[in-house]
């Protein structure tokens, strides 16, 4: 049986879902990939350059159709005119849709038109962590398992019909890109091994317990900001109370220096884990300081500058800043910092 397959994702980790798609090894069901869905190119690095997603490359040194649609600038979550993606879509007749690390919520119109709806590939152990950054809040809440889930496409985000699932163990070396390579190779041998099953009707999927949901909202940019007084204290082996702390490591169980050191490497590449200090402390007492050096003005005392965090460890109970890197300068040790600043 032949059945055309539109696929819907961006990232490198969609790639590795599409090798293994289109060398699909059961004759019984032969999938077709009619179309690519993807995200328009967009503006990368310094410089800016327009750039295509890996998916489009992919699919154009393949030959085939490529489509990008417009999202919604305020709710980029959902497209900007859903009833064009439909009617798009809807001339590939598709029979299947799957979707690998796609953000945009793919319309139920499409998804109800095809003969065998819609499969995705999420990077947790559904139901917990629903949305869009599982694998940093995987690192970030110390869970010793991550995992893959193939869930069927539904109204809501991530709420389908569990189809398999598949669990790793989580080390304190783990990294999130690293992490959701892992997990997408085995997401795409398990796509694979499910899809005879659940075409053919035998496996119609697991209804999710909704009360055992958790969600992992979006990361923004200042869920990497630590205040330069807990770095402090966690530098001298001390703790702040869960309920006092700032930000994302509200949501952290263990002590401040080992609660940073997690949050470093769940938040790498991006957003990264930094701080703010104030110029004042940077400044050499004895060349700087307002009061020797007639230059500085008590109004610099507020101005500050990021520092960001880029390694640390703990030991002793303390944490140890490895490698920083201060606003507009290279990345330097710990020990080269201090030396320099402080």
């Amino acid at each position: 049986m032949s059945m055309n397959v539109i696929f819907f994702g961006s990232t490198s980790d969609s790639v590795i879902v599409l090798d293994k798609l289109i060398n699909f090894p059961f004759s019984e069901f032969r999938l077709l990939l009619s179309a690519i869905v993807t995200p328009p190119p967009t503006p990368v690095g310094r410089k800016k350059i327009i750039t295509p997603t890996p998916v489009e490359i992919w699919a154009k040194e393949r030959n085939i159709p490529v489509l990008s649609f417009k999202s919604d600038p305020e709710k980029p979550w959902l497209f900007q005119n859903e009833e064009d993606v439909t009617n798009t879509l809807s001339t590939f007749k598709p029979d299947l849709l799957i979707s690998a690390c796609y953000g945009v919520k793919i319309p139920q119109q499409i998804v109800k038109k095809a003969k065998f709806k819609g499969l995705n590939i999420h990077p947790s152990l559904l139901p917990r962590w629903r949305g869009a950054d599982p694998v940093p809040w995987t690192i970030l809440s110390g869970n010793e398992q991550a995992g893959i889930t193939v869930v069927t496409m539904s109204e809501q985000f991530d709420r389908g019909k569990i189809i398999s699932q598949k669990k790793i163990q989580v080390t304190d070396k783990d990294l999130p890109d690293p992490l959701r390579r892992t997990l997408f190779t085995y997401g795409a041998d398990l796509l694979i091994s499910s899809l005879p099953d659940y075409l053919s009707g035998k496996n119609k999927g697991v209804n999710q317990k909704s009360e055992h949901a958790i969600y992992a909202r979006r990361l923004t940019r200042s869920d990497g900001f630590i205040p330069w007084d807990h770095l402090q204290t966690a530098m001298e082996g001390g703790d702040v109370p869960r309920e006092k702390r700032n930000g994302i490591l509200t949501s952290v169980l263990c002590p401040l220096p080992s609660a940073i050191t997690r949050a470093i490497r769940a938040l790498s590449p991006w957003p990264g884990v930094w701080t703010t200090i104030p110029l004042s402390f940077l400044r050499k007492q004895e060349s700087f300081h307002h009061t020797l050096d007639p230059r500085v003005k008590p109004e610099d005392e507020k101005k500050e500058k990021r520092l960001k965090i880029i390694k640390a460890h703990v030991e002793n109970e303390k944490l140890i800043l490895d490698t920083v890197q201060l606003e507009g300068k290279n990345p330097v040790t710990w020990l080269e910092f201090e030396k320099a600043y402080l």
